[in-house]
């Protein structure tokens, strides 16, 4: 690819040169914060995935058929229990994903206790 006005190769700026020095390579955190920084961010996500259960709970315990005819009563009955799917979905995600933060977490710990990095078993 030519080097162009908006091309970062061969710059004369270390922050954007490769493997330059820049801020990007110098200050790069310990691996233990980086696994404590993820496991914050996996918190939030287990946090988001709590937050949509709930909404789920929420809005199938307030819908209500809204026709008096078979069709309408079937359609409230797949709406409901799509619904409940959802919700027992994102229960599930967001019990995983809390689950994966602590394993980040104690790997941190573990990394920082004795020097040796360990490996996260992560399950299928």
């Amino acid at each position: 690819m030519p080097e162009g006005r908006g091309s970062r190769i061969g710059s004369g700026n270390p922050v954007l040169r490769p493997g330059g020095g820049g801020s990007a390579t110098r200050n790069r955190p310990k691996a233990p914060d980086r696994l404590r920084a993820g496991a914050d961010l996996l918190d939030q996500a287990a946090a988001a995935d709590d937050k949509a259960a709930g909404r789920f709970a929420e809005a199938r315990v307030d819908s209500t058929p809204f026709g008096i005819s078979p069709q309408a009563r079937e359609l409230a009955a797949r709406w409901t229990f799509a619904l409940a799917a959802r919700e027992a979905d994102a229960r599930v995600l967001g019990d995983a994903t809390s689950d994966l933060a602590g394993r980040l977490r104690m790997a941190a710990e573990s990394t920082r206790s004795t020097g040796f990095r360990a490996r996260l078993a992560v399950a299928p």
